[in-house]
C-alpha cells in the first residue's frame, strides 16, 4: 500500500462524546451539514439549523426498526407456525398466504410483526405516516385484512403508494441499468471510495496502536489548528502528503465529510463485526473453549472479557477474544446468562463448549451456585471446570510462604526497602539495581523482589552504611537505615532470600509458559508436575549445606545486647529458663527450609492433584509418551463428552502406524512427539479415522490459564486512560477489540477494505455514493 494512502486519512469515532473526543457541533465538522431545505425548517419550527439537522437525523435513526428486516428486498419469512397473540380470548397469528399480491409486506421474526417495505426505505424524513408499519411493526392480526383496516388501509395510503412507486422505479433503473451509482461519473465514485478509504485507514492506524481519537476541536475546516485530535491531525497530515486526496478532498459536499463522531462510531462498529464474524468463521463446527475473566474500569463498570479456544483450520490451537461484555449486575446467574447471550449474538453455538476455564472465586467455580455449575445445567450437559492453573501457582506460592512468620517478615522488611529507596535524598545515593514493588496479587512479584535484592545486596548494604554515617540525614532517615541494616546483616536474611529465591525460580518457567496461546491442559499439568519434582529435589543435607556456605557473610552480625536475669528473681530459685528462638541458629534456618519445601510442593500437589479424573487419563492416553497411548477404554471419557463414538479399530490401527512412525522419524521443528505435532504433522493420514482425529482436536482444545482474558484487560487500560473516560461501553469494547486482535484489523488495510466501503454504503440515507 502507498504510504501516502496510510496516513492521509481521518480521525476515528465516539460513541457519546467520549474518548476524549468531543461531539462534532460545528458546521462544517459534521458529517450532516446543513441543506438549504434544513435551514428552512428550521425557520418554520423556531430552532437552530444544527438541531433542526439533528432531530431530523435523529428521527430518521430512530425509524429504522432493529432486527432481522430486509435490507436489498422485504424479508418475506415463511414459517410452518407463527407466534399467536390472544385477540378477544382467541388466538391469532401472522398468515404467510398475506404476502400474495403484497410484495412489499414483511414479516419480523424478532418482532413478531408486519413492515411495510417501501415505506421504510423511501419515506420522506419526518412525514406523518403511519409509524406501525415502518416502525413500531403492526401486529394486530384480528383486523389485519378487513376490508378498510389493517395491511387494506395501508395499502391504500397516498404515502404508501408513493413510496412503493419510487420502490418500483428504483428496481426499474437497476434492471436497465440506469440506476443512481451509474449515473455518477464512474471517475468521481472510484474518488469518493479513496476517499473513504483513507478515513477508514486511519482508524484502523490508531485503533491498533491504542491511541485516542479527538480533541478540543473537531472542526474540519480547523482541523490544522491546535487541539483538533490525532484523528483530524493525521487526516491533515495526509491530505498534505497526498496531492490526490487533497483534490478529491475539495470535491467532497460539506454535509458528506464524514468526520464526525457518529461515523466513526458507525465505522467501528463495522470493523469490530467483521472482526468477530471472522473469528465464527475460523471456530466453524469445532468445539471450543471459553475463558472468562471480569474487571472494573475506572468508572466501576463491569468488563467481561471472553475467549475462545479451538483448533483452526491448520490443526492448531488458537485463543481468540471474542468479546468485551458488561452486565448491570454481579450474580451468577446474571453472568451466566451474559456469557450465553454474547456467544449466541456472535454466531457461536453454546451446545459447542468443551470445556470452561475461570479463575477460583466461588462466584465462577461455586459446586452448587457458580458460573460453571450453572452453565452446564443451563445447558443441560456435563461442561468439565478448570481453575486458571496461573491463580493457582500465584495461591500455592502465597499459602505456602505465609505459613512461616519468618518468611513474612522477610518480605515486609523488602518492601521497607523498596519504599526507602525511592526518597529522593536516597535515590541520588542508590547506585544498585531499581527494587521491585511487591505485588501481593500475582507471586511474581515476590520473585521479582527477591531476585533484584540478591543482585543488589552489596549495593544495598553499602547505602545503608553510608546513610547511617551521615548526619546530613535526617534523624528519621537515619534511623530507618540503621534498622533496615541490622536486618540484612543477619545471616537469616540472606539464608530466606537464596532459599525463597531457588524455590520461586523452579515455578517461573512454567508460569510464564502457561501464559502461551498454544498451551493445553496435558501439557500444563506435565510442567507443573515437573516444577514439583524440582522443588523436591532440593530437599536434601548437600544443597542445604551450600546454601548455608553462600549466606554466611564476611563481616560477624552486628552484636545485640547480652540478656541478663531479671532482678526481681534474685529471692528466687530459678529452675529452669525457657529459651527464645535465634533466627540465625542454624538448627531454626535447617527447620525453616524442610518446612518451606514441604509447604510448596504439599501445596501444589492438593491443588493439582485432584485432576487425577476420568478426564484427566483420557488426556494422558492421548500422549505420545505415555503407556496408555491411544487406549481407546480411556479416551472415551473425553468423547462423550461431545457424545461422539469410539471406534476402537480405528485406535488400534491409528497405534500402530502412529508409534512406527515416531520410532522412524523426529518432528520437522525438532524435539519429541507431542500430541498438538501428532496433530499438526500427521493429520492427513489421521483424517481416515476421524474418531482419533476428533479426539486429539478434544483434548488440545482444553485450555490451562486464563492469561488471555489478563492481557485484554491491559488492552482496556490503554484504550480507556484518563482522558477518555466518556465513551460509552460500545465505542470502548470495539475499540478493544480492534487493538487487541490486531492481526485481523490489519487486513482492513487490504482484503478487507473493499467490505467495509460496501457496509458502510448499504445503510441507508448516505450522501456520498460509493458504488
Amino acid at each position: 500500500m502507498d504510504i501516502r494512502r496510510f496516513f492521509n486519512k481521518p480521525r476515528s469515532v465516539s460513541e457519546d462524546p467520549g474518548d476524549g473526543d468531543r461531539a462534532c457541533v460545528s458546521e462544517a465538522g459534521c458529517s450532516y451539514a446543513q441543506t438549504s431545505e434544513e435551514i428552512d425548517s428550521a425557520r418554520e419550527a423556531n430552532v437552530s439549523p444544527a438541531e433542526a439537522s439533528r432531530q431530523q437525523r435523529s428521527s430518521q435513526q430512530a425509524s429504522e426498526p432493529a432486527g432481522d428486516l430486509g435490507i436489498d428486498q422485504p424479508n418475506q419469512v415463511v414459517k410452518k407456525n407463527y407466534p399467536s397473540r390472544l385477540f378477544s380470548g382467541k388466538k391469532r397469528s401472522f398468515h404467510s398466504a398475506w404476502y400474495t399480491n403484497r410484495d412489499w409486506l414483511e414479516y419480523s421474526v424478532n418482532a413478531d410483526a408486519a413492515y411495510c417495505y417501501p415505506c421504510r426505505k423511501f419515506r420522506a424524513p419526518g412525514s406523518s405516516m403511519d409509524s406501525a408499519f415502518t416502525l413500531n411493526g403492526f401486529s394486530d392480526w384480528k383486523h389485519a385484512v378487513e376490508m378498510g383496516k389493517g395491511l387494506n388501509k395501508h395499502a391504500a395510503s397516498k404515502e404508501h403508494m408513493l413510496c412503493a412507486t419510487m420502490w418500483k422505479d428504483k428496481e426499474m433503473r437497476i434492471a436497465t441499468g440506469r440506476e443512481v451509482s451509474t449515473l455518477v461519473n464512474a471517475e468521481q465514485l472510484q474518488r469518493n471510495r479513496y476517499y473513504l478509504s483513507s478515513i477508514v485507514d486511519v482508524i484502523e492506524f490508531l485503533a491498533v496502536n491504542h491511541l485516542p481519537f479527538r480533541g478540543d476541536n473537531d472542526s474540519y475546516v480547523s482541523m490544522s489548528d491546535d487541539g483538533c485530535g490525532l484523528f483530524l491531525s493525521m487526516f491533515e497530515y495526509t491530505l498534505r502528503k497526498d496531492p490526490v486526496l487533497a483534490t478529491i478532498a475539495q470535491s467532497i459536499p460539506h454535509n458528506a465529510r464524514y468526520t464526525s463522531h457518529e461515523i466513526q462510531n458507525e465505522l467501528l462498529d463495522i470493523m469490530s463485526t467483521m472482526v468477530t464474524e471472522h473469528i465464527v468463521t475460523e471456530v466453524g463446527e469445532s468445539f471450543y473453549t471459553i475463558k472468562v475473566d471480569g474487571t472494573r474500569d475506572p468508572t466501576g463498570r463491569e468488563n467481561i472479557s471472553i475467549v475462545v479456544r479451538f483448533i483452526n483450520e491448520s490443526y492448531e490451537p488458537t485463543e481468540r477474544l471474542l468479546t468485551i461484555a458488561t452486565a448491570d449486575q454481579g450474580d451468577a446467574a446474571t453472568l451466566t446468562d451474559t456469557i450465553v447471550e454474547e456467544l449466541s449474538k456472535a454466531g457461536l453455538s453454546p451446545r459447542r463448549i468443551i470445556s470452561q476455564v475461570y479463575d477460583g472465586a466461588s462466584l465462577m467455580s461455586g459446586k452448587h451456585g457458580g458460573v460453571q455449575k450453572r452453565l452446564q445445567e443451563k445447558l443441560q450437559r456435563d461442561i468439565p471446570y478448570v481453575h486458571c492453573f496461573n491463580h493457582q501457582l500465584h495461591l500455592v506460592v502465597s499459602h505456602a510462604l505465609a505459613a512461616e512468620q519468618a518468611v513474612l517478615d522477610f518480605f515486609s522488611t523488602c518492601n521497607i526497602l523498596y519504599k526507602f529507596c525511592r526518597r529522593p535524598t536516597v535515590a541520588i545515593l542508590y547506585k544498585g539495581e531499581r527494587l521491585k514493588r511487591l505485588l501481593e496479587q500475582r507471586w511474581t512479584g515476590h520473585f521479582g523482589t527477591v531476585s533484584v535484592v540478591l543482585r543488589s545486596f552489596d549495593d544495598l548494604v553499602t547505602l545503608l552504611k553510608e546513610i547511617d554515617s551521615q548526619r546530613t540525614y535526617g534523624a528519621d532517615v537515619r534511623v530507618e537505615a540503621a534498622g533496615l541494616l541490622r536486618t540484612m546483616s543477619e545471616p537469616s536474611f540472606r539464608f530466606i532470600a537464596e532459599m525463597v529465591h531457588s524455590i520461586l525460580s523452579y515455578l517461573d518457567p512454567p508460569n510464564t509458559m502457561l501464559q502461551s496461546e498454544d498451551m493445553d491442559l496435558l501439557t500444563g499439568m506435565q510442567l507443573v508436575n515437573s516444577a514439583c519434582v524440582c522443588v523436591e529435589n532440593l530437599r536434601s543435607e548437600i544443597k542445604l549445606v551450600a546454601l548455608l556456605e553462600r549466606c554466611r557473610s564476611a563481616e560477624p552480625p552486628m552484636e545485640k545486647r547480652r540478656r541478663t536475669i531479671n532482678p526481681a528473681f534474685d529471692s528466687y530459685i530459678v529452675e529452669e529458663r525457657i529459651a527464645q528462638e535465634d533466627p540465625n541458629d542454624e538448627m531454626e534456618l535447617r527447620r525453616l527450609y524442610f518446612s518451606c519445601i514441604d509447604s510448596v510442593c504439599g501445596e501444589i500437589k492438593e491443588r493439582f492433584g485432584e485432576r487425577n479424573c476420568a478426564v484427566m487419563g483420557a488426556l494422558k492416553a492421548l500422549d505420545p509418551e505415555d503407556a496408555d497411548f491411544l487406549d481407546a477404554s480411556k479416551i472415551a471419557p473425553l468423547l462423550k463428552l461431545t457424545n461422539t463414538s469410539v471406534v476402537d479399530t480405528e485406535y488400534a490401527v491409528a497405534n500402530q502406524f502412529l508409534r512406527a512412525r515416531m520410532d522412524d522419524t523426529s518432528p520437522p521443528d525438532g524435539g519429541r512427539w507431542t500430541m498438538a505435532k501428532v496433530l499438526k504433522y500427521l493429520h492427513q493420514p489421521l483424517e481416515a479415522m476421524p474418531s482419533v482425529i476428533t479426539a486429539l482436536k478434544h483434548a488440545l482444545t482444553f485450555g490451562a490459564s486464563t492469561a488471555l482474558c489478563e492481557n485484554s484487560f491491559s488492552t482496556l487500560k490503554n484504550v480507556f486512560s484518563d482522558h477518555r473516560q466518556s465513551m460509552l461501553h460500545k465505542r470502548k469494547a470495539n475499540l478493544i477489540m480492534l487493538a487487541f486482535e490486531k492481526d485481523l484489523t490489519k487486513k482492513f488495510r487490504t482484503e478487507w477494505r473493499d467490505t467495509v466501503l460496501r457496509r458502510f454504503h448499504s445503510v441507508a440515507h448516505r450522501r456520498l455514493p460509493l458504488y
